[in-house]
């Protein structure tokens, strides 16, 4: 980075694992909150995610834009660096909520929750494959642990596994490792070539508003109609649903993945399914033994990426 962009601007490790863990535990209610607004078409509630997040997080961008930590002139500069990654994540978002709510209606929280985070695996698949960084062995093992553990929640010795809401939730999966594997193109870039960096700027800020923006600019035109139907009562969940899992977990996740290094970090992220699957049992009163062991398998793959990462990385 920059002078002008790293100057108070660098987060620790730490301070990444922290962020990356909240961002799972807000991201990991928003089944939950959508369950209020059922009452919409899923598209619609998609919109509502993207009008309140982008509302937040322009509110953001402001308060950035008084402290001098955002211009449009680093809009600019962002863009003539960075266009293609940020087109790909802008149109990857809307497809990625689409997917993953319909997932969650057609299934439960934590089924959901779970399956869209495969997506650490192809992840996984695009860093070897493109050697953007080095992946070390425990992370390899932490993923196959967490895959395990999808697979059993899902109980798919039943020979029911593969239905729509399970085949829309590994799409979103899918979708949703190019998009991380894009945002991490950006991150990198600007870390190795600190010298084509000239503009002081929030850059966590900005790739968790703009993707937002293409919720708006998909499904406004399907949904607009039914903005005229929301009470006071929705507004208060569409509220929460742009502030809570969307703008402050996007923004949190954007900083933990800054320092994430072969997987270290966006581990973290699998305690969102965790939060799904307390939520399904308490709230859904959808109770498997085979959730618990499941998620036991995803805590212990957390746990392993804990205890050794930084051992594997300074070796």
């Amino acid at each position: 980075m920059s002078t002008t962009e790293a100057a108070g601007k660098e987060t620790s490790p730490r301070t990444s694992k922290i962020s990356m863990l909240l961002s799972a535990i807000f991201m990991g209610n928003v089944g939950l909150i959508i369950t209020f607004l059922y009452h919409y078409p899923t598209y619609t509630i998609v919109l509502f995610r993207g009008i309140s997040g982008t509302l937040f997080l322009s509110i953001f961008l402001i308060i950035m834009i008084k402290y001098h930590s955002f211009s449009l002139k680093f809009l600019k500069e962002s863009f003539k660096l960075h266009w293609k990654s940020l087109l790909i994540i802008g149109i990857g978002n809307p497809i990625i909520m689409y997917l993953y709510f319909e997932s969650i209606i057609l299934t439960n929280y934590a089924i959901a929750a779970f399956l869209i985070y495969i997506n650490g695996i192809f992840v996984l698949i695009l860093l070897v494959a493109t050697k953007l960084e080095r992946v070390a062995k425990i992370n390899i093992l932490s993923f196959i642990l967490a895959i395990i553990g999808v697979a059993i929640i899902m109980e798919f010795w039943t020979g029911q596994g593969l239905t729509l809401g399970i085949l829309l939730g590994i799409l979103s999966g899918v979708i949703l490792a190019i998009q991380i594997y894009f945002m991490k193109r950006i991150y990198i870039f600007r870390e190795k070539n600190p010298t084509k960096i000239k503009t002081k700027g929030n850059i966590d800020i900005l790739l968790a508003w703009w993707p937002t923006l293409f919720i708006i600019f998909f499904f406004l035109p399907v949904g607009v109609l039914d903005l005229a139907r929301v009470t006071a009562i929705d507004a208060s969940w569409i509220i929460i649903l742009g502030l809570i899992p969307t703008a402050l977990a996007f923004v949190l996740y954007n900083i933990g993945i800054k320092n994430d290094k072969g997987g270290n970090i966006i581990i973290l992220s699998y305690f969102e399914p965790v939060v799904a699957t307390i939520n399904t049992v308490i709230f859904l009163q959808t109770f498997s033994i085979y959730t618990i062991i499941g998620g036991s398998l995803i805590l212990l793959a957390n746990i392993l990426i804990l205890i050794f990462s930084r051992k594997i990385n300074t070796s």
